[in-house]
């Protein structure tokens, strides 16, 4: 009976996390939550046959998801967490969803290979439609709550984070 307590409340821990983290990746899992590698295969396996989570496996790329996030926003959320693509559209949006390559490598100060590499990313996720040379976001109102919401979530984490800091350091 302990057992089977435990293990849920490691799922449970697991469960929050990916929800706190929609596409999060197993390595960042790990490391956020400091199980074993075998530990953590285990119960996402479970997690997973219960339908309390969804895994896509694109490319090599194996992202988690809480069940209730819908394919369309799963898609959006996994590429929102790669820093780059994440300032490309946070920068796309700022100037009505469209841009060239060479004005987004120019204001990210990346070079225009880069920048390339992960437009046709998002182009072939279908977040971006190509038109001659400029690229625009399909659906920029969607992309726009999400990315809000995304930040939002990650604002709410570094403050508590920094509380519990503050908290832990004054309780010597």
């Amino acid at each position: 009976m302990i057992i089977g307590g435990i293990s849920n409340n490691i799922r449970n821990t697991i469960l929050e996390c990916i929800k706190r983290n929609p596409g999060i990746r197993y390595r960042e899992l790990l490391r956020l939550l400091g199980l074993t590698n075998g530990v953590l295969s285990y119960h996402l396996y479970k997690l997973e046959s219960e339908q309390a989570i969804r895994i896509d496996r694109d490319k090599g790329m194996t992202r988690y998801y809480a069940s209730d996030v819908e394919h369309d926003e799963a898609k959006i959320l996994g590429m929102l967490r790669i820093p780059t693509t994440r300032r490309i559209v946070s920068y796309m949006l700022e100037n009505d969803g469209s841009s060239t390559l060479d004005e987004l490598a120019f204001m990210l100060g990346k070079a225009p290979s880069t920048i390339f590499w992960h437009m046709k990313r998002l182009v072939e996720k279908g977040l971006i439609d190509k038109h001659d040379s400029v690229y625009v976001l399909r659906d920029k109102h969607l992309i726009a709550g999400m990315l809000a919401r995304y930040r939002e979530q990650q604002l709410i984490e570094k403050v508590a984070d920094n509380y519990t800091d503050i908290m832990e350091d004054l309780n010597f």
